[in-house]
């Protein structure tokens, strides 16, 4: 079963918008930090493995990605309007969050730029639309401004979903043959498996697709251990996905 605790009507009604509020607060500043990486070149999912590796104050440290659904920005800004429009922190989160597929674009601009590309006239696919992994529910889900997004670019743009049948979805299998540009929107379990051509470029903002290790040296023994401590190579522990860049 489960607690059951009683507030008066306004305490449980500000207990609902607080904690959905600092979830989304503390979305908001994953998200901000991969801004900050990607921004810089630099990739935040591997500096966000090594923050939390064995390290229990870094526990609560989420991934990146899309932050969306019907509550969670909603109770953000009805917050934000309840204490007259003061919480400042409500509305920094909103804007990095509800800018999180406009900076995916920008990556992928920068990336094809490099090669002497452009969005416009490319083949791009997304692969997730539902706003949070292994789920239907497409409610506020940002893919499909991500879509909106890539279209406006001028590039043609295909979407799949392994949870939801559209007539404007294709299947995987397709997406893949057909496009080069692979965007994840909802990193749906389903899709770990997938295995990805060297002419597909995957923008994974989620950290969920990709593999890489972190090279972990040992510790330095202490000075009860130094008489017995044998030297030891460093060794690779797997860490999570790699965020922006399958190529």
């Amino acid at each position: 079963g489960v607690d059951l605790i009683e507030l008066e009507l306004q305490e449980a009604e500000a207990a609902k918008l607080f904690l959905n509020a600092w979830r989304y607060v503390v979305f908001g500043t994953a998200n901000q930090f991969y801004h900050i990486a990607t921004s810089k070149g630099l990739d935040f999912e591997r500096i966000r493995s090594a923050i939390v590796d064995n390290y229990p104050r870094a526990a609560g440290f989420p991934r990146s990605g899309f932050t969306a659904g019907p509550c969670l920005f909603k109770d953000t800004m009805q917050l934000a309007a309840y204490c007259r429009h003061t919480f400042s922190l409500g509305h920094a989160a909103m804007l990095v969050n509800e800018t999180m597929p406009d900076s995916v674009l920008e990556l992928a601009r920068r990336h094809l730029a490099q090669e002497r590309r452009q969005l416009a006239g490319s083949r791009c696919g997304i692969l997730g639309m539902a706003f949070k992994p292994d789920n239907d529910d497409l409610r506020e889900s940002l893919a499909f401004k991500l879509r909106r997004l890539l279209l406006w670019e001028g590039a043609e743009v295909l979407c799949t979903d392994v949870y939801m049948r559209r007539d404007d979805f294709v299947d995987a299998a397709r997406l893949l043959e057909r496009c080069d540009l692979i965007f994840v929107g909802c990193p749906h379990r389903e899709y770990r498996q997938l295995r990805f051509d060297e002419r597909h470029q995957v923008f994974d903002c989620w950290g969920a697709l990709g593999h890489h290790s972190l090279p972990i040296a040992p510790a330095a023994p202490s000075v009860a251990d130094a008489t017995t401590a044998t030297t030891s190579a460093a060794v690779e522990v797997p860490a999570a996905a790699k965020l922006v860049a399958v190529a």
